[in-house]
């Protein structure tokens, strides 16, 4: 386990065993209408690191449960993608799922559930044919496993009457679907969506392909003048080559590659 993780699941477990002892700091760290409008900027963030008091077996529970789930799978993500990555997808999914919540009146959000379920669907999308240990023991496939527990969780926070927590879980999941489609390039499993994400990386390619293609322009459209020098045209020029073939040059910039071989060779 990296050190980041390391110190998250530390922060988390010491700052919910604080709060659950002195409940007074909830309404400044747990995140509320109320709580914004008095200018509690940090509670977007904060909430997502305080478990749900007050001290009972249910807040132990519930700690050592999305603290196991954020170190499983929390660091098999780390270990496959880039540390900001992870941090932008758990804070990320708490801080939209949060203030969709507190659209909602009389919410009052606390612990890491949402972004805990944010890691699990995003590992679940880039492991869609993985299998789980149900209770340790039984195999299961991981795609409806996870996606039970998270159905599970929404249906007993709707019959429990709370919204916002339901509100919020939905919110962060589905941002959790969006993370993996942009950052990793990975569809989802459901055929119905293939059509959408299908043209979604079509187009993020054409942008990609737009800028690259406009890093590597080497003169001003308004004055023709070169905006690189030759070593940096040479480069940009070779490696637009290796890329796309020589076919993607266009006259003048063979032209000056073979003005500049001719220097370097002293010719």
């Amino acid at each position: 386990m990296t050190l980041s993780l390391k110190l998250l699941i530390a922060f988390t477990i010491l700052l919910s065993l604080i709060v659950g002892f002195f409940p007074s700091l909830t309404p400044w760290l747990a995140l509320s209408g109320v709580g914004l409008k008095h200018l509690f900027l940090w509670q977007p963030l904060t909430y997502v690191l305080i478990e749900r008091g007050p001290i009972s077996f249910n807040f132990f529970l519930n700690l050592a449960f999305n603290m196991y789930i954020l170190w499983v799978f929390g660091m098999q993500l780390m270990e496959r993608s880039h540390e900001k990555l992870f941090f932008l997808l758990y804070f990320g999914a708490a801080l939209v799922g949060g203030l969709a919540a507190v659209a909602l009146p009389h919410a009052l959000l606390a612990g890491p559930t949402n972004a805990v379920y944010a890691i699990l669907v995003a590992w679940m999308l880039l492991n869609q044919r993985a299998r789980l240990l149900l209770f340790f023991s039984i195999p299961f496939n991981a795609l409806w496993l996870i996606l039970g527990v998270v159905a599970l969780t929404m249906a007993i926070d709707l019959s429990s009457g709370y919204w916002a927590r339901a509100l919020s879980l939905a919110v962060a999941c589905i941002y959790a679907y969006f993370f993996a489609l942009l950052a990793w390039r990975t569809p989802g499993p459901f055929p119905h969506f293939r059509k959408f994400e299908k043209r979604l990386f079509q187009f993020l390619e054409r942008r990609k392909k737009q800028a690259s293609h406009s890093a590597s322009k080497i003169y001003d459209i308004k004055s023709g003048e070169p905006v690189m020098d030759d070593a940096a045209f040479m480069d940009a020029m070779l490696d637009r080559i290796s890329r796309h073939g020589e076919g993607s040059l266009t006259s003048a910039e063979k032209k000056r590659m073979k003005s500049i071989s001719k220097r370097q060779k002293g010719l």
